[in-house]
């Protein structure tokens, strides 16, 4: 630990081509020259495109997409360029060049990934010709600008998080660097009370990890269980697993050694996977209500709509989600300076606790916080909220009381999981600053402890497959 004196700056210089004093008249007239040219050229492209029908094709329509990114790209830069060679030394704000970089690297990123799908695009035309009209088709051209576009922002709110510190000026700040932390957890509670609570907890962990590899292995080795709801009940069953393993041995460590100090990059790395996989499992449960809307309001279309590309892509999709949103909080909340307190008021390292004792303003990084969670929370659960609006609708409609009975069946499992799941997550991450953490930690304990155990024993005590397949498994005779 170090203490160090640290002055702030607010603003920077560009050097540029100030060495260049005789020849920076020239070369403003050459630069602008081809600004000018550049943006002529790009939005002659851009119009002729969207004029002439022959050549709306996936070819040109990526051409226009280049175009119009690769004009945004030289806005970015050039007349700040420009700028500075007709007057040396001007200034340009943290906050601007923080937005600077932030574009830059996000139309570069965007660039370097539509030329990417520029080359799929000529791999088809001329390797499938005869498919070509079907694999390239506006849906799938459109996916690949779009997921040029997102890879391009998250890179650059990664490298922008991690080069700028959004924080405050802080002029000749004195602080005690800290390099380690300690869990409060449940000290607060006498020797027998842990000791009762580690055994619970721990009997809690082997029985969700039991139950989870039972699913994984059922559904693995049960042909009639290979289908959409199987394949994303097994990820989630994965997922689950791993978000398990994240917390809670460090949890049950804690309940026998109190004291025991877990480092930085520890933590962090146990936020990291905290967050990839609770984000996962937040938009797992949308695939799956998605699924569920499908099944039972587009029975005759399932098989197509929900294919294998379709469910792997949703499944890809949450994993990327989760990703994204771990590395961006990390590398937010790390980026804050740690001092004077280094015990976190909860059993794990979260977002929260760690901001609470962190010796910096935290206004911005709490209302990033606020924006990622609505996201990743109140999205999920309003896609939800719709997908279950529809299903009921459509199950009312059902004539027979048989049918209505087998069609909230298969609906139920899923719908219970995700009260639990998104009520207490949603307390904890949407509701204002509390002083209670006791009463946090308490809640925290039912999505990082019980859920992960609720999701197996529901969907195997409240499915008749996965109940018929466990018996096929153990050799007795099925239920029907």
């Amino acid at each position: 630990m170090k203490t160090e004196n640290h002055t702030a700056v607010s603003e920077f210089v560009f050097e540029g081509f100030s060495s260049f004093h005789e020849h920076q008249l020239t070369l403003f007239v050459v630069f602008l020259s081809l600004y000018v040219l550049t943006l002529a050229g790009n939005i002659i492209i851009v119009i002729i495109i969207s004029l002439d029908r022959h050549l709306h094709t996936p070819m040109y329509f990526f051409l226009s997409m280049l175009s119009a990114s690769e004009t945004m790209y030289t806005l970015v830069i050039i007349p700040k360029m420009l700028f500075d060679l007709m007057g040396p030394n001007k200034p340009i704000s943290l906050a601007g060049c923080a937005t600077q970089m932030f574009f830059f690297i996000t139309l570069a990123i965007n660039n370097c990934f539509l030329l990417t799908a520029m080359g799929y695009d000529r791999y088809v035309a001329i390797c499938n010709p005869l498919r070509y009209t079907i694999i390239m088709n506006k849906k799938v051209c459109i996916q690949l600008v779009w997921g040029a576009c997102i890879i391009g922002l998250i890179v650059a709110m990664i490298q922008v998080l991690s080069v700028f510190r959004i924080l405050p000026p802080m002029p000749r700040l004195n602080f005690t660097a800290i390099t380690e932390f300690t869990f409060e957890g449940f000290s607060i509670f006498g020797w027998r009370h842990r000791l009762v609570l580690f055994v619970f907890f721990l009997l809690l962990y082997l029985l969700t990890l039991a139950s989870n590899a039972v699913i994984l292995t059922v559904i693995r080795l049960n042909r009639p269980l290979h289908t959409p709801m199987y394949f994303f009940l097994s990820v989630l069953s994965l997922s689950e697993t791993c978000y398990t393993v994240a917390i809670i041995p460090r949890m049950l460590s804690s309940l026998l050694i109190p004291q025991k100090a877990i480092s930085l990059p520890e933590c962090a790395t146990q936020l990291f996977f905290y967050l990839t996989f609770g984000v996962n499992n937040c938009f797992l449960l949308t695939a799956m209500g998605y699924d569920r809307y499908v099944a039972i309001c587009n029975p005759l279309r399932y098989t197509v709509i929900m294919g294998k590309r379709a469910c792997v892509y949703l499944a890809s999709g949450s994993w990327s989600i989760g990703l994204s949103t771990a590395i961006i909080q990390v590398s937010s909340v790390f980026s804050l300076p740690f001092c004077h307190v280094n015990i976190i008021s909860h059993f794990f390292c979260d977002i929260r606790p760690l901001m609470k004792i962190a010796c910096a303003d935290t206004t911005i990084k709490e209302f990033i916080t606020l924006l990622i969670s609505l996201c990743v929370l109140v999205l999920p659960m309003v896609l939800i909220f719709i997908s279950y609006v529809f299903i009921v609708t459509t199950i009312l409609k059902i004539a027979s009381a048989e049918g209505r009975k087998k069609a909230f069946a298969t609906c139920a499992s899923h719908l219970t999981v995700v009260i639990v799941h998104y009520g207490c997550t949603s307390f904890i991450y949407l509701k204002p600053k509390s002083q209670n953490s006791l009463q946090d930690r308490l809640i925290s304990v039912t999505y990082t402890v019980i859920t992960p155990l609720l999701n197996p024993v529901v969907y195997s005590l409240r499915n008749k497959e996965v109940k018929d397949a466990l018996l096929r498994a153990l050799g007795r005779k099925s239920l029907s």
